[in-house]
């Protein structure tokens, strides 16, 4: 066997070797440009007539250390949401934005069906809020419906005491206040089995309790806002 041959084959080995080196260095750094470019997980991201809001955590530092940007073309708020103030509603919470007004966004989480509240930006407001709430515009059982979309409703309720609802507007936490009959405690307490329906309409609030035996009493109250 000549020498030429020899080191032909030799030189073909160490190129291929090479060659598949090169290639593994280009997969290492393609890999690393995707990992920072993943480095921002947005959790909300939207904009809606003019305002936006942002929550994102960077989980290269912590996941669950998420931050709110939010505003409009004339002003933006950033908030670190990993605070006390904030903690009371879960972090990670729910990245669904349940309603939006005119100024707001609303985010909803909760423990339960009589455990809910609310997180609320206002674009106008440096910080956003956290509201209990039991009614809220975009629910779907409950029997609440509304001809006005930036209105939820908080329960006072101590049983067999008193129910006091607070209709509230989003924007301007204006409230308007109704007191329902003591008697209307009934079953487990729980509001939903006090409350049959809620319907807003035309600046007026009525609700209605049922009975078995198809009778039911209603009440209405013209809002007034405070």
């Amino acid at each position: 066997m000549s020498k030429i041959p020899l080191i032909l084959i030799i030189l073909t080995f160490f190129g291929c070797n090479q060659k598949e080196k090169n290639l593994n260095l280009i997969k290492w750094e393609t890999k690393t440009e995707l990992t920072e470019k993943s480095e921002t997980i947005f959790w909300v991201d939207t904009i809606s007539k003019g305002k936006f809001l942002k929550i994102y955590s960077k989980p290269v530092d912590d996941w669950q250390n998420l931050t709110a940007e939010f505003g409009n073309e004339n002003r933006k708020h950033t908030i670190d949401l990993k605070t006390e103030e904030y903690e009371m509603f879960g972090i990670p919470f729910t990245n669904k934005i349940e309603w939006i007004t005119e100024k707001s966004f609303a985010l909803i989480n909760g423990c339960g069906t009589n455990c809910r509240y609310a997180l609320i930006f206002n674009v106008e407001n440096d910080k956003p809020i956290i509201t209990p709430l039991d009614y809220y515009p975009t629910m779907t059982y409950g029997g609440f419906t509304s001809d006005n979309d930036s209105l939820y409703i908080k329960v006072d309720h101590d049983f067999g005491k008193y129910v006091k609802l607070e209709i509230i507007d989003t924007d301007t936490q204006k409230k308007s206040k109704m007191e329902l009959p003591k008697f209307w405690n009934r079953g487990s307490g729980n509001i939903y089995s006090l409350i049959d329906e809620i319907m807003i309409n035309n600046s007026e609030i009525k609700v209605v309790q049922k009975y078995e035996d198809e009778r039911f009493d209603t009440r209405t109250k013209k809002l007034v806002w405070e």
